[in-house]
Parts: structure tokens; sequence; C-alpha cells
């Protein structure tokens, strides 16, 4: 059973490494609708694994295409992409 406050707790960690762009710079990003500097290009997996995101809890969409998990470890991010990323949360 997933308990709902690790995975919000989690989530708000990853969202502040988000905002505040903690990533060494190299290529700009939007992600999640700000820009967002990364060392690049990377994988949508190795993005995930930067932010500490179980990719197992996330859908990914990267320049308005929703991606498959199976498919994080083969697209790559380039400059100026645009990434969003939404937690899945769990209650009732």
């Amino acid at each position: 059973m997933v308990d709902p406050n690790h995975v919000t707790r989690s989530f708000r960690v990853s969202q502040t490494i988000v905002q505040t762009g903690k990533i060494d710079s190299g290529m700009e990003i939007r992600l999640n609708g700000d820009s967002y500097a990364v060392d690049g290009p990377l994988t949508v997996g190795e993005l995930l694994a930067q932010l500490a995101i179980d990719p197992r809890r996330v859908a990914v969409e990267v320049n308005l295409v929703v991606l498959k998990r199976a498919a994080f470890e083969t697209t790559t991010i380039n400059e100026g992409d645009e990434v969003e990323i939404v937690n899945f949360v769990g209650g009732g």
C-alpha cells in the first residue's frame, strides 16, 4: 500500500530541487513551466535520477508527447525542450 504522505513529501523535495535549479548548468530546458539548467543532453531517466524522482510514480511529457515508461532511458532531452513531470498521489 502506498503511503500518500510519503509520496507527497518525496515530491516536495523534488519540487524544491526543480525550483532552485541546483544541477550544474550546461543547457536550458523548460521543466514544469520554469526555465531550468541541466548538464546535457541527458535522457529522461537520467533527469529523474538527478531529481531523485522514482520513475514508477510519475508520468513524463517531452515536447507535448507523453512517454511510456519504457522510453525514459532512450528519450534524450535537448536544449530548449519542454518537460512536464506529473507525480502520482495515492488517496481516496
